[in-house]
């Protein structure tokens, strides 16, 4: 498909379509206040009418069966929280990969992806988190970017202010297209914020913003969060 308003269609068809993808959003754990952002998330992602939503508050418990139930994992997720969870034992780590392997969805959010860091795969799939050199300063109102409005992920999307964490000089994985990017007085240049990447026959997503449930109410969060999860879905059409 062309990228015309024929993408956009696509992705207003999130309510013109019959069939509902199923997403799973993974927390329990986490050194951000996943108590409160994670009913957000819920919120905003139902609020499509397409997408049904379940939580899973301990995820290494999951199984093989269980993740395939779904569409889409979404992590809200990570090891750095003040009660340290058990480590995914290794049938759930191999588990998680094959699912995005074998074409499942992957959402990242904020610091979704901070944890295993002697995991090459599972940092492939998460396409950029928090190493040594990252940073960040106070919660601030910074702008964000769209540079190329060409992927249907970001087609319609306006540039926007917010009031977010932003993180500059994520670690980023190679064969990532960035979609977003925010400025950083700090660096004093556009810093990658959103990405999309593939791995196997899955779409991977991930937005570093929404520190918290305020920034989550942004509507430039919802849109990208919204429109990059039905992506990673299957539900938006990629451009020929």
């Amino acid at each position: 498909m062309p990228q015309s308003k024929a993408a956009y269609v696509a992705l207003a068809g999130l309510n013109a379509t019959a069939e509902v993808s199923r997403v799973l959003i993974l927390t329990g754990a986490n050194n951000h206040n996943w108590e409160a952002t994670t009913p957000v998330l819920k919120e905003i992602l139902e609020a499509s009418g397409k997408l049904n939503v379940d939580v899973c508050y301990d995820p290494g418990k999951l199984t093989e069966n269980d993740l395939n139930a779904y569409d889409v994992l979404l992590s809200n997720w990570n090891g750095f929280g003040k009660t340290k969870p058990v480590p995914w034992p290794e049938c759930f780590r191999k588990a998680y990969i094959e699912f995005v392997r074998k074409g499942g969805g992957h959402v990242v959010v904020h610091a979704g992806s901070s944890s295993y860091y002697d995991w090459e795969e599972y940092h492939t799939i998460c396409n950029a988190t928090w190493k040594n050199g990252t940073g960040h300063k106070k919660m601030h109102e910074f702008e964000v970017r769209i540079p190329d409005k060409s992927h249907p992920v970001v087609m319609g999307i306006e540039d926007f202010r917010t009031i977010d964490e932003l993180w500059y000089k994520p670690f980023v994985q190679p064969d990532t297209r960035i979609l977003a990017e925010s400025y950083s007085k700090t660096t004093g240049k556009w810093e990658p914020t959103a990405f999309i990447s593939y791995f196997g026959e899955g779409r991977c997503f991930t937005l570093l913003l929404g520190h918290n449930d305020k920034a989550m109410k942004n509507a430039g969060f919802q849109a990208l969060l919204k429109h990059g999860t039905a992506w990673v879905a299957g539900r938006l059409v990629d451009p020929d």
